[in-house]
């Protein structure tokens, strides 16, 4: 796969969270029940969380990071922003920062970032055209302490099923990549 120098530019832009050290870890999620906010990204599967949205680190120097789905390269894809307001309104924030998923993270410092890219060819009706759109499906950060974070821009269609799907507007995360591969959150 070519990438372009869009694809390169979000790779470049990536690579600026490497040394920002997490401070504290925040989901945002739809609020479906406004009278009873309560908590929608837990799964069955312990350590992997379902988010529909975006991950926010607090890190030091004054960083704040989001990582949502985004549509800049295709209409389901990772996006990144640093320091830059939120598309999303209406949403509640929930600590995550002391979840067994994220406590081992909290004081540790990111040491690298990986993109996998995807490309998916559309048919468009009628005229037979396709056309081809390669996009940021996942990401894996590594901290100063060697464990990894896996998040991929992917859902589950349903409660209980066993893996997960591209092309929604939901994040999975985990740092366990054995089960990543076991739902289909990462080749």
């Amino acid at each position: 796969m070519t990438l372009t120098q869009e694809h390169l530019d979000f790779e470049k832009f990536s690579r600026q969270l490497i040394g920002l050290t997490i401070l504290k870890v925040e989901y945002s999620e739809i609020i479906y029940e406004p009278t009873n906010p309560q908590p929608y990204y837990p799964t069955q599967f312990p350590n992997l969380d379902s988010v529909d949205f975006s991950i926010f680190f607090h890190t030091d120097k004054d960083k704040l990071v989001e990582i949502y789905w985004d549509g800049k390269f295709f209409q389901f894809g990772i996006g990144i922003k640093i320091n830059e307001l939120s598309d999303f309104s209406g949403n509640i924030k929930w600590d995550v920062s002391t979840n067994d998923l994220w406590k081992k993270f909290i004081g540790t410092t990111i040491s690298d970032i990986h993109t996998t890219w995807e490309t998916v060819t559309i048919k468009e009706e009628g005229s037979g055209k396709t056309e081809s759109f390669t996009y940021p499906q996942d990401i894996k950060i590594t901290f100063s302490n060697d464990k990894n974070i896996f998040i991929s821009a992917a859902g589950f269609l349903n409660q209980g099923d066993k893996e997960v799907y591209g092309m929604l507007d939901n994040l999975t995360v985990t740092d366990n990549e054995e089960l990543a591969r076991q739902v289909k959150m990462i080749n």
